[in-house]
């Protein structure tokens, strides 16, 4: 038995919630999209992502469902966050432009993400952010790449890793062989970035359970 078979298995404590985007992406029944983009744009050279105010406001009102607007959450209702693809560079850009989550006491791990270029002055201006607001550098977030990503280029979502190290945030990289997916386990590369990233998801989620 291999730890992502703890993961999912053997630690009951674990509670996953996935979260809908809100647009209907067009010929599909059930795939959705964060935003949406003007035909031929890809996320990481967009000067605009369609509807990215409505997405950001649903995430955040369930990761603080009891937030007083007049105030500055801290404490997260999750103990991690995962993005994958789209869900990855909205989370990037929300980390990078709310305050609530920069002080918040959350993990996160993006899965084949790419750079916010609406929001890339955001990621850029981190370091001043954490100088600003307080940034958590104990936050802790992981990077998963795809060498064989032909989506989302790794080149890009380093640029994105690269924002939140020189902020001084604790961030990670795990590399696969494939490409814009989760590593499955289905050979021993992909089972090695597996158990790499359950590894990551456990002890970010036991740490919260002793507390």
């Amino acid at each position: 038995k291999n730890k992502s078979d703890d993961l999912f298995a053997r630690n009951t404590f674990i509670k996953w919630e996935a979260l809908t985007a809100p647009y209907q992406i067009s010929g599909s029944d059930d795939a959705c999209a964060w935003w949406t983009m003007t035909p031929g744009v890809r996320s990481f050279n967009a000067d605009e992502y369609i509807g990215f105010d409505k997405s950001a406001s649903n995430v955040m009102n369930a990761v603080f469902p009891n937030n007083d607007s007049s105030t500055t959450a801290t404490e997260c209702s999750y103990d991690l966050i995962l993005g994958h693809s789209q869900g990855a560079i909205l989370l990037s850009a929300l980390l990078a432009t709310n305050i609530d989550l920069q002080r918040s006491n959350c993990s996160y791990i993006l899965n084949g993400a790419a750079w916010p270029n609406p929001y890339g002055k955001a990621l850029t201006s981190l370091p001043v952010q954490q100088s600003q607001h307080e940034m958590k550098k104990d936050t802790k977030m992981l990077f998963v790449m795809g060498k064989g990503d032909n989506i989302n280029p790794i080149e890009s979502a380093k640029q994105v890793h690269d924002c939140y190290q020189a902020a001084g945030l604790d961030v990670s990289i795990v590399y696969h062989e494939g490409g814009h997916s989760v590593p499955n386990g289905g050979d021993v590369d992909s089972e090695r970035a597996l158990e790499d990233v359950c590894d990551f998801i456990l002890q970010a989620v036991s740490g919260k359970a002793k507390e």
